[in-house]
């Protein structure tokens, strides 16, 4: 998510909250919760990568599985956990036992049996010698294409199974038809699938015995509610009371937000449906809930600060206090105090250049207000995260739920919005509309005047803000465009 490295968010204040959380004894299983785009995988990622010393961590996305009715979830959980096993542990099937090659045979042969074809391939191996495996060519890496993984994974994994095949025509058939043999009258193979089993080992022989092995599922926000609780319903006919967790990880995280889950669950299954009853079996002690609002608010005027720009101009009017900074971090910064803006969508402008800040946006012209074309590009880059309907019903509970706020606070109010009006009020002698409770005027000079309380009033701000957007004024208009 981070573009460069002043752009993180610190985690240090819920990093120790989380750390002894995660250390309670037999906490084996954890829901990690947290509105949508917070920060939670940030979060997790930043926090076992500073403590790979303690964990050896699966960190997936069942969103990427892209489930239809007819493919097996436990299938695309296995082979997933198996990516990630080779990602961060090259070494685990290259010790050299067998003629140098077991822990390839030993992963290819779990392979086989689940798609079926072992018995084929054993076959082969007597009749076709040395090219038995050119009748498989790669089925590793056409089974993970299922997962939407990266091509740089696939592509180190298909070159592993390359150098399988290549040491495979080297070495004694003899040898590899035994091995192949022990594998087939396994009776643990036959009570459970090979891989599973396999991965149990593997994973138990990577963690040691000074590590905590972990499993993160994450992103459950994403996945679409049909197929949440089809995922949900299949991890817990593995979580049932005491036992150990699938694949024996010590830690299993499901990360997504509570409400958002019991919201879909009642849409689902009715608001009489006990949720309670069916949701605690996917945590032991209770449900962590991520909170680390403070940085976040602490680092919105500088994340702002970090937005990418292609109109020299606009330098300025995104630094410190400039018109497009001030404006962008009152209305982010009053809506993630309400909970209706997210980290994430504050890291698409400072990870891509918007149409509404390329070179060309702003132009100097002396008949303009240079004020306005600021509020306006401001205005454009805030819908551009939103959405023009969302954004303006964000105004609207921001405006709701607004307060008279400090003198220098008061001072932006008043100078953007009769900046703002000199756009909304007709021209001619004073000429006067109503916005909301205010009565607005022009005089002959083309100066406006608010009656009321204005000086300190944020809802007026808020009113007039609103008014703009929904009459589009943000847009160039030559008929309604009154500044000019």
């Amino acid at each position: 998510m981070e573009k460069a490295e002043e752009n993180l968010i610190s985690i240090e204040a819920p990093k120790t909250d989380f750390e002894k959380f995660l250390d309670i004894k037999n906490n084996k299983r954890i829901f990690f919760s947290g509105k949508f785009g917070i920060g939670k995988t940030f979060f997790l990622q930043k926090f076992f990568k500073e403590h790979e010393d303690k964990y050896d961590t699966y960190h997936l996305f069942p969103v990427r599985y892209q489930i239809t009715t007819n493919e097996s979830i436990v299938d695309l959980l296995k082979y997933d956990i198996l990516v990630e096993l080779l990602k961060n542990h090259p070494e685990a099937f290259s010790e050299k036992k067998i003629d140098g090659i077991t822990g390839w045979v030993d992963l290819f042969s779990a392979f086989l049996r689940e798609t079926g074809l072992i018995g084929k391939f054993l076959r082969s191996i007597g009749g076709a010698g040395g090219d038995a495996l050119a009748a498989y060519p790669d089925p590793l890496f056409q089974l993970l294409g299922k997962l939407g993984r990266p091509l740089k994974e696939l592509a180190s994994i298909n070159k592993k199974f390359r150098e399988f095949k290549k040491e495979y025509t080297s070495k004694d058939k003899l040898t590899i038809e035994r091995f192949f043999s022990k594998v087939e009258e396994d009776p643990y193979a036959v009570a459970t699938d090979y891989l599973s089993y396999l991965l149990r080992v593997k994973i138990a022989e990577q963690r040691g015995d000074q590590k905590k092995s972990v499993l993160i599922l994450d992103d459950f926000d994403r996945i679409d509610p049909d197929h949440i609780f089809r995922i949900f319903n299949v991890l817990s006919a593995h979580m049932e009371g005491d036992e150990d967790n699938k694949f024996g990880f010590d830690r299993i995280i499901i990360v997504g937000d509570v409400k958002n889950i019991q919201n879909v669950f009642r849409y689902r299954y009715g608001d009489g449906a006990e949720f309670s009853g069916y949701f605690d079996k996917f945590f032991t002690v209770e449900p962590y809930i991520f909170n680390n609002d403070k940085a976040i608010a602490e680092r919105i005027p500088l994340l702002i600060k970090q937005i990418q720009y292609g109109e020299p101009e606009l330098r300025d009017a995104l630094d410190n206090n400039g018109i497009v900074q001030y404006l962008m971090r009152e209305v982010l910064g009053r809506a993630f105090e309400i909970k209706l803006m997210s980290v994430r969508q504050l890291y698409k402008p400072i990870n891509n250049i918007f149409p509404e800040v390329r070179k060309g946006s702003y132009i100097k012209d002396s008949s303009t207000d240079g004020r306005n074309q600021f509020i306006n590009i401001g205005i454009k880059m805030l819908i551009a995260m939103y959405g023009e309907d969302d954004f303006l019903v964000v105004l609207r509970k921001i405006r709701d739920k607004s307060s008279p706020s400090d003198v220098e606070a008061s001072r932006y109010y008043k100078e953007y919005a009769n900046s703002m009006l000199k756009r909304i009020v007709p021209p001619g002698i004073n000429s006067t509309i109503w916005l909301e409770k205010y009565q607005i005027k022009r005089d002959s000079n083309g100066n406006i005047y608010p009656s009321g309380d204005t000086e300190e009033n944020a809802r007026f701000f808020y009113d007039t803000l609103v008014e703009y957007v929904e009459q589009k004024k943000y847009e160039k208009q030559s008929m309604y465009d009154y500044e000019k």
